[in-house]
């Protein structure tokens, strides 16, 4: 198994299909961009934010789960949660109003109301520290959001150097749920409010393993207690319960430090002293844990794979049940034991969300059955494992990958004034946790947009791209492009001088200025532009040829239109518009071949009679 493409893809939430789709032209298609108001959506990872024994016997603060469908097609109302390594649940699909994201593990599925059971979303950003005169602690992002810090005065006795107007990194629990009217808040809520916080540099990454020897947790990994409850002593701490990796310390036994989501009845908060490398972040005090390697496991989404069928087998003989595992190309196989009996009829590609334990054991004697002669499982162990279908064209990997080129399918999407039809762009980078706008686009020639590339997950973003043209897409509103596709780049670069000539007179001179673009996915190599004036707005070839110029332009590249000539003493008097042909002799194999003339509206040439 490659760990370290296991770390490159650790997640706190599963894209799904719901918002996404093949691409098509959607102008005329009435396309609304979807939108989840209440921030939840099929697929979305959430936790507890307090004990829900209504919901279900046995869940508590800091349970996190995966909501399956919604009761409502924006998914406003209830929520049904297959909750970690919980078996108390119902499985009652009967009042999903969205579709079912996949098989979960049996009896652990239950309803929740948002509006009366707090939940929260797992929240990583950068921003400053602010301070109001109350006391209330906020975070400003960059975009302009604000989000309300939960945190108890304790905080700030046990870390002192924290200060309002720090640049910092706050990791947490979201919960953006509007308050009832009669809740009487202390501080403001703006755009949401962050449990328990966990607060690092502004720069701080912490890429490195927390385990050197497998190396299976990274330095701020979000993990769930998989081992039973109370570890070591701890006090009221159950299986199932989430954390962030706080430290580990090596030289012992190999435990983890964890900071437990909201629980109160943690030790010492300076067990950090003992640790071996690095700290994760500053976290709230009483929260934290030391556990073994072998209880904890990590959510992550793997890559696109087939399903394979496993049997545990002794001396020629297997068992009835057949067990599911999953194998990804350059990753290896998954063994899937909470959808044992639950094995897929299907030859399509599948993807598995659940929680990956690098320290479980398999059982021996497990066999691929689905081989041809039955080989010997080597797998990793991914526990409490939804099956989802893999993305399809319009999603994130594998079909829209950082450098790709790709075209505007919607005029203004999400409010990107100026942005519109045939507008061409490159992939920066895919945000996993988005389902409805999980694709970063910087667009050609565009500024009014942002730089948000900070919540990308999925691979490295794009180096460089120009600053303010970035916008987050919906697959819907995007196809790829591999092929050249050679445009003129707008009216604001056109232009000609002078404005006024004499007919049939020679060695008048005349210069025609414009923007060529190629938004395609590969370089044109050689081709023309043809320059003609017209006596209307309709650029062919039966109008008066002027001149023209040979261009080559990388996918992605813009080439000035400069061309500077003697006026043609052929052509007579009138009012001209000038414009161009861009490879009229079809040299270029495009991906368009019906966008390649251009006039110029901002005046006509005036030939006078001689």
């Amino acid at each position: 198994m490659n760990r370290h493409s296991i770390r490159q893809r650790t997640c706190w939430a599963v894209v799904v299909t719901f918002c996404l789709g093949a691409g098509s032209v959607l102008a005329g298609e009435g396309y609304v961009r979807p939108t989840y108001p209440a921030g939840f959506a099929p697929g979305t990872r959430v936790t507890l934010l307090a004990d829900a024994p209504t919901v279900g016997e046995g869940l508590r603060t800091g349970m996190a789960g995966t909501i399956i469908c919604c009761d409502t097609e924006d998914c406003t109302g209830s929520l049904l949660v297959s909750w970690d390594l919980w078996t108390g649940g119902s499985d009652d699909e009967g009042r999903c109003a969205t579709p079912v994201v996949g098989p979960y593990p049996a009896g652990s599925a239950a309803w929740v109301n948002p509006k009366t059971v707090l939940l929260g979303r797992t929240f990583d950003m950068v921003g400053i520290l602010h301070r109001d005169e109350t006391g209330c602690f906020s975070l400003a992002t960059e975009d302009g959001q604000r989000f309300n810090l939960i945190i108890e005065p304790q905080f700030f006795e046990q870390w002192p150097v924290v200060l309002p107007g720090n640049g910092v990194r706050v990791r947490g629990l979201l919960n953006a749920s509007q308050p009832a009217p009669d809740d009487r808040r202390a501080c403001p809520q703006f755009n949401g409010d962050i449990y328990h916080p966990i607060l690092t540099d502004y720069k701080w990454t912490g890429d490195s393993c927390c385990d050197p020897f497998v190396c299976g947790f990274l330095y701020g990994d979000r993990v769930v207690l998989i081992g039973e409850s109370n570890p070591n002593g701890a006090v009221d701490l159950p299986r199932g319960a989430s954390g962030t990796i706080i430290c580990c310390n090596t030289r012992a036994d190999n435990s983890v430090l964890v900071s437990w989501d909201l629980w109160p009845n943690g030790g010492d908060p300076n067990d950090y002293l003992v640790c071996n490398e690095r700290l994760t972040g500053l976290f709230p005090p009483a929260s934290t844990w030391w556990v073994s390697v072998q209880d904890l496991a990590k959510c992550i989404q793997t890559r696109c794979g087939t399903v394979q069928e496993l049997r545990v087998c002794s001396e020629g003989q297997c068992e009835d049940i057949p067990g599911v595992g999953l194998f990804v190309k350059n990753e290896g196989l998954y063994y899937l034991p909470d959808l044992a009996s639950q094995m897929p009829q299907t030859a399509e590609e599948l993807l598995v969300s659940g929680l990956f334990a690098p320290y479980a054991t398999l059982p021996k004697g497990l066999v691929v059955t689905s081989a041809v002669d039955g080989q010997k499982a080597l797998a990793s162990v991914i526990l409490h494992s939804v099956l989802l279908p893999c993305p399809v064209t319009g999603c994130c990997v594998p079909a829209f990958a950082p450098g790709d080129r790709v075209r505007l399918l919607v005029d203004e999407p999400g409010g990107a004034e100026g942005l519109f039809i045939d507008a061409g762009g490159r992939v920066i980078c895919c945000n996993a946790n988005d389902p409805c706008t999980p694709i970063l686009v910087s667009w050609d020639l565009w500024t009014n947009g942002h730089d948000d590339d900070d919540t990308c997950t999925c691979c490295l973003p794009l180096r460089w791209y120009r600053e303010k043209s970035a916008w987050w897409m919906t697959c819907k509103e995007i196809e790829p492009i591999v092929k050249p596709d050679l445009y003129d780049a707008g009216e604001s670069y056109r232009g000609f001088a002078p404005s006024s000539v004499a007919a049939g007179v020679a060695n008048q001179g005349l210069a025609v200025t414009g923007m060529i673009a190629n938004r395609g996915g590969s370089q044109s190599d050689i081709f023309f532009v043809e320059i003609y004036a017209s006596l209307d707005e309709e650029i062919t070839y039966d109008d008066y040829f002027i001149g023209l110029v040979g261009m080559d332009i990388d996918a992605g590249g813009i080439s000035e239109l400069l061309w500077a000539g003697e006026f043609p003493t052929d052509i007579p008097a009138g009012s001209y518009y000038i414009g161009w042909v861009i490879d009229p002799d079809d040299f270029v194999l495009e991906a368009r071949e019906n966008n390649n003339t251009a006039v110029i509206q901002a005046g006509k040439l005036v030939v006078t009679g001689p």
